[in-house]
Parts: C-alpha cells; structure tokens; sequence
C-alpha cells in the first residue's frame, strides 16, 4: 500500500566525490523493525545525516544517467532533490513520472514527494499531479488512523496495510509439524498471531497484521474458543492454508516448514511430544496421511530388534500433494529418544532429505510396531 512517510533521512559521505553534490541515500523514519534496521545502517555508513519534513517540493530535477556501481544489472537516474543532494531513482520511476507530468531542461514540472511500498525503505518520487500520489494521501490516513486491534470484534471484516481484506479471526497461537535442523525435531510454534480469513479455508497471519480499519462490523461477533473450533474443523478437512505472504495466488503448501495444523488460544513455546503405540491398521492409514503432505512427524516404526525410525521423505512436495513413496517401497531415519525430541542418529544427520548415497526401501508390513507421534498443546493434542 503506497503511502507517505512525515520524515526521512538523508546520508551520505564526504570527500571523492563524483558529482558538485553528494549522493545520497534517502530512507524514511518509522516504527516498524525494517525501518528501525535501515536507519541503523544508514548512520554507520554515512558522515553526513538530515532529518527533513517529507512534504511535496518544487525542483526536483534530471541530472544524469548512469549505473551506480560497476556491476549495477540496470542503469539508474540521479535525481537533484531541491534540500542539496543527490538520489537515485529507477527507469520505471522516471516512466511513472513521464506519464503525469512534463520535464523541461531536466526539471520536473510538478511538486514531488518521497514515497513508498507498505513499510518498505525503498523510496519511489512521486508527482501530485498523479494518481499514485492521491492513493498514497489517502492510504497515509488510513495507515496514521489505524484501528487498535482491541476494538476489533472477531468476524469483523478488516482492511489492511497490504491490502488484503478479510475476516478477523483474533489473536491466536498456531502449530505445524516436526521440523528443524538435520538432527533435532520439533514441532513448529507461531504465538499469539493476528489471523485474518482472506478466502474459504485460506488465512493471513502476522504478529502484526497492521490492521487499517473496520469495513464491515459483524452483527454475530464469535468468541475465541469458537474461532479456533471452526479453524481446527477446516484443517482437519486437510484443504486449509495459513500463509504470512499477502498473495493468496497458490493452493497449498510446498513442504511442511511453515504449515499449520492446529491453532489454540493457548501459547505453548515448546509443545510436548509423546508416542503412542497403535495397531497397523491404524499405521497403515496414518502412513498414507503421512505420505499426502510428506510429514515425518507422525509416525514411527520398529523392526524385530527394536530399532525406532521415522520414514524419510523429500523435503518439498506439490500442491496436489504425493510422492514416489509408497506403503511397501520407502526409506527410513533411524532415530533416538524419541519421546524427548527426535533425534536423528548422526549417521543419517548428512543428506537426510534426498541423500548423497542411495538409500535402502523398506515395507510398512515389515516392521513389528507402530507409533503415533503426538504433540500437546495443553489439553489439546494433534498428530
């Protein structure tokens, strides 16, 4: 969402200069973590810092063309700014501005104003005369007049930064799969997230979802409790989606880092884990759930000597979900301690996911006892 930020900064070095004025590096001041980064950066890379007032300005004017650096990919244009410097802005800029506004003798004939992407750094010059900058204007109010997340009631329909629109679901905890390094497993833990329903079984969740405004108050507000119910239902249909990406353009998940499969009101930092012993017709239809979204995490297997091992599986898959794996051709991790984290033994840490040496295909049929792997939010457990 384009808009305006009230202040920004501007550094740059003394000395071997290239140019009568210095180049510069604008960035806008604001609250947000990238922001706080970015102006970090800036005051130990550069001599020279000043504040200004980001506010439309004649004078901004073409000064030459060129790359910044040696292997710059695309060539840039330095922009005079009328406080005394020097800015880059891109070809596209320069395109935007070509189409609202005339330039003559390198001036551009239109007040100007630094702007930017949501609470991105990257600055874009913008004219008044176009429609960007009234979008920018108008979406700066929304973003300066943001609703506190405390006076949202959960089904009411919300705006946001970037754009989406949805249902608020409230603020929940959500948990995924084992995963983690090539040795310890551990289920996936996201606390108290801002989960926002953008389409039919497909969420946004962010720590902060910058919430802009209230579109449309729900006449039935639902209680937290009853928020997680109705998401817990849509997973277990197994077509939900949970995404902290502002695009909804894919269908699914591609590996299970990052997916969800239980949400609670409580946050639970580590989730315990335990194993519970089932029948092989039960490991049998937990092996094919297993197989669907190429989760390890669910179920683990042992051979006559008391051997414990996960079944190994690639590391991604596609959204239509499967693998080559079947029930009687599949490799296997050993593993120990597996009711205190699932650690892989050393000897499999190396190339687990696709492996620099061909693995041996074992047999569901062939091993003497079957777990299911449960993780514990509470009272609550999910496989």
């Amino acid at each position: 969402m384009l808009n305006i930020a009230r202040q920004i900064y501007s550094g740059w070095n003394t000395g071997n200069a290239k140019h009568e004025l210095p180049e510069a590096e604008v960035v806008p001041l604001g609250g947000s973590s990238n922001e706080k980064k970015r102006l970090e950066t800036l005051t130990k890379r550069y001599q020279v810092l000043k504040e200004h007032e980001n506010i439309p300005l004649p004078g901004f004017t073409l000064f030459k063309t060129g790359r910044k650096n040696w292997g710059s990919a695309d060539q840039t244009w330095l922009i005079i700014d009328p406080r005394g410097y020097l800015v880059r802005i891109t070809n596209d800029n320069l395109e935007m501005i070509l189409h609202v506004t005339g330039i003559t003798e390198g001036l551009i004939q239109e007040k100007c104003v630094w702007a930017r992407e949501d609470s991105q750094t990257k600055m874009l010059l913008v004219p008044v005369s176009s429609d960007s900058y009234i979008e920018a204007t108008k979406n700066t109010e929304l973003i300066e007049g943001k609703v506190d997340v405390k006076e949202i009631q959960i089904g009411d329909k919300v705006l946001l930064q970037n754009k989406l629109t949805g249902i608020f679901m409230g603020v929940q905890s959500l948990y995924g799969p084992l995963n983690g390094d090539d040795r310890i497993q551990k289920a996936q833990v996201y606390l108290r997230r801002q989960i926002i329903k953008v389409e039919n079984r497909k969420y946004h969740y962010q720590t902060d979802a910058k919430i802009l405004t209230v579109l449309e108050k729900t006449d039935n507000p639902m209680t937290r409790e009853e928020s997680v119910e109705l998401m817990n239902k849509e997973i277990r249909t197994g077509k939900s989606y949970f995404t902290t990406a502002s695009h909804m353009s894919t269908n699914g998940y591609y590996s299970t880092r990052g997916m969800i499969t239980h949400v609670s009101v409580h946050a639970v930092p580590k989730v315990p884990i335990t194993i519970e012993e089932i029948k092989y017709d039960e490991a049998e239809l937990l092996f094919h759930v297993a197989v669907k979204v190429c989760d390890s995490g669910i179920l683990i297997l042992e051979d006559a000597k008391g051997k414990k091992s996960l079944i190994e599986f690639p590391y991604s898959f596609t959204s239509s979900g499967g693998t080559r794996v079947s029930i009687n051709s599949f490799p296997i991790t050993p593993i120990f301690n597996p009711t205190t984290g699932f650690t892989i033994e050393e000897t499999e840490a190396t190339g687990r996911y696709y492996g620099s040496k061909p693995k041996e295909h074992h047999a569901l049929d062939k091993f003497t006892k079957f777990y299911k792997i449960v993780k514990h939010v509470k009272k609550e457990s999910y496989i």
